[in-house]
């Protein structure tokens, strides 16, 4: 009998009294459900949460796997359904022995890894949940997972995954409506609340730091549509390249293109529109600032030697094209980057490693900081009068703590009720997916908008 296969087996004795068949009521079975977590890392937390609460009714047994029982542990806290194992990707055979014993398998893993257990989900017949971007290597595998009858889901997370949702959503709304799309432009960031935010970046960590040290690069190509005119970036001029919006109650933001947005121009089903943007968040002067670092050559995680790049990062901190400002200056020192690549005593150095040390130290939330996300669809679109209109749409949501981010919510909540969905049935589509289908995103946002996890809207001409 599998680890979690429980059976609960009513007496085969019927009282004379009732007229009911055995196989109806007293010979009834209820099988476990075993759903594996892979990662239990910053987003994780409110995943496992929404899964444990439901374990009971839902007939589910959680099986949470990270480097070490104990990191896991830390997320299952011993409740009832749960159990915390060690994971290790490269142990093929236990790795595959969690996933055969598994009935959905949700990877929380390095995007670079998700292959790895797609590849043993296909074999062994499972389906897959991921809050990632859908790469090349995973597309090719639609046509095989079809032919399985599996979803893999993926692009189910914050960004990618409410943004799909909510664009989609609203998109197909106005265009029910009789109206004609002519631009989109969409912008997400996950930043520090006002209530936490006291340093010169107003930035801190409340996701994968790697991930925001090494943003935009490795994506492939990023472009936008402006006006009908194609747009295409290279990483190093990314971060110079900004538009600013505001938000009532908030203030302003700054937002950097975010990969190829192009590609959303038929996924969405907007041929024809003029503007195509899909942006990151930040408070400004955050981009000013980044840039610089970016020009020195922090970001870089190629290996060199340590006085080689020391010598062009004394010249670059010269260069008025890259210290525009005072400001820029004061940005630069308030992380101490410099001071400690020249007190790097090895022969070489990473600089992208060396800049994730220092910032780990000076943008980690502390226990009592509140991050906050932050969501912006702007839609152009015209009625059938021609009447040009905006409509506007927004997210913001607050985290409770540094544990009870609002990232790990808007990540792991929808990751978690789509497993759902998938389990009980409700997701009758197969092969490599992303949310952007109504029978999937709308009950997903009915119920985030009961977590309140939800947008307002407004319209203007």
């Amino acid at each position: 009998m599998h680890l979690f296969h429980k059976e609960i087996d009513f007496p085969q004795r019927i009282p004379t009294f009732l007229n009911y068949q055995i196989s109806e009521l007293y010979l009834y079975s209820i099988t476990m459900r075993n759903i594996l977590i892979l990662g239990a890392g910053r987003s994780s937390g409110v995943l496992i949460d929404y899964l444990v609460e439901k374990s009971a009714e839902q007939q589910w047994q959680l099986v949470v796997g990270d480097i070490t029982a104990e990191q896991a542990l830390q997320k299952t806290r011993n409740r009832p359904n749960t159990k915390a194992v060690s994971f290790d990707t490269y142990n093929e055979i236990n790795r595959r022995k969690m996933i055969s014993e598994a009935d959905i398998v949700i990877s929380m893993l390095p995007a670079t890894l998700h292959i790895i257990i797609a590849e043993d989900c296909i074999k062994l017949k499972k389906n897959l949940v991921t809050p990632s971007y859908i790469s090349d290597a995973m597309r090719s595998m639609d046509e095989e997972v079809k032919k399985k009858k599996l979803v893999f889901m993926n692009e189910i997370g914050l960004d990618p995954g409410i943004d799909h949702m909510s664009a989609m959503h609203i998109i197909q709304q106005l265009k029910s409506e009789g109206n004609t799309i002519t631009g989109f432009r969409s912008h997400c960031g996950g930043l520090v609340a006002p209530e936490s935010d006291d340093n010169l970046w107003h930035y801190k960590f409340s996701w994968n730091p790697r991930n925001v040290v090494l943003a935009g690069q490795g994506e492939g190509k990023i472009l936008y549509l402006k006006n009908g005119k194609k747009v295409q970036l290279q990483y190093e001029e990314l971060f110079g390249h900004t538009s600013e919006l505001k938000i009532k109650g908030y203030g302003k933001f700054e937002s950097y293109p975010n990969r190829d947005s192009l590609k959303y121009v038929s996924q969405y089903g907007l041929k024809g529109v003029k503007t195509m943007y899909r942006g990151t968040l930040r408070r400004p002067p955050y981009c000013k600032g980044w840039d610089a670092i970016v020009k020195l050559g922090f970001t870089s995680h190629k290996q060199t030697f340590t006085t080689q790049f020391q010598h062009l990062v004394e010249k670059g901190m010269k260069d008025k094209k890259i210290i525009t400002n005072k400001q820029t200056e004061k940005l630069i020192q308030s992380i101490s980057i410099v001071p400690m690549l020249f007190l790097h005593k090895e022969k070489t150095v990473i600089p992208s490693d060396l800049l994730l040390n220092v910032l780990q130290h000076s943008w980690s939330m502390q226990p009592g900081d509140k991050d906050m996300v932050v969501m912006v669809h702007e839609v152009e679109y015209q009625g059938k009068r021609k009447k040009k209109k905006t409509l506007e749409s927004s997210l913001v949501y607050t985290g409770k703590d540094a544990d009870h981010t609002a990232m790990a919510a808007t990540v792991g909540l929808p990751v978690a009720m789509v497993t759902k969905m998938i389990l009980n049935g409700e997701v009758k589509r197969t092969g490599v997916l992303m949310p952007s289908h109504p029978e999937i995103y709308n009950p997903i946002l009915a119920e985030l908008k009961k977590h309140g996890i939800s947008f307002k809207e407004k319209i203007t001409e």
